[in-house]
């Protein structure tokens, strides 16, 4: 498991999750320094259950081990610029 950063969790067959990686490459571009790690949701039920994941797609910034905040509607670019800042 992660402890500090963000992680985004997603599902292969998922539309929406498709739209919200393609944001969050463009916002990885925009701030080379930010890493996102990319997990698989299948893969990851352990997690799923720690860190009380509702939905995918989900974006979650982990401080010492723990959900500080978690991002589920990536409206926009701007959106999720914010939240990682």
């Amino acid at each position: 498991m992660m402890t500090d950063g963000f992680l985004y969790i997603y599902a292969p067959m998922c539309g929406t999750c498709a739209v919200a990686e393609r944001m969050l490459s463009v916002v990885e571009a925009v701030d080379p320094e930010l890493k996102i790690e990319k997990r698989d949701a299948n893969f990851i039920p352990n997690e799923l259950e720690a860190y009380q994941v509702m939905s995918v797609p989900a974006l979650l910034k982990l401080e010492n081990g723990q959900v500080r905040d978690r991002l589920y509607a990536f409206q926009n670019v701007q959106h999720i610029l914010s939240f990682v800042k």
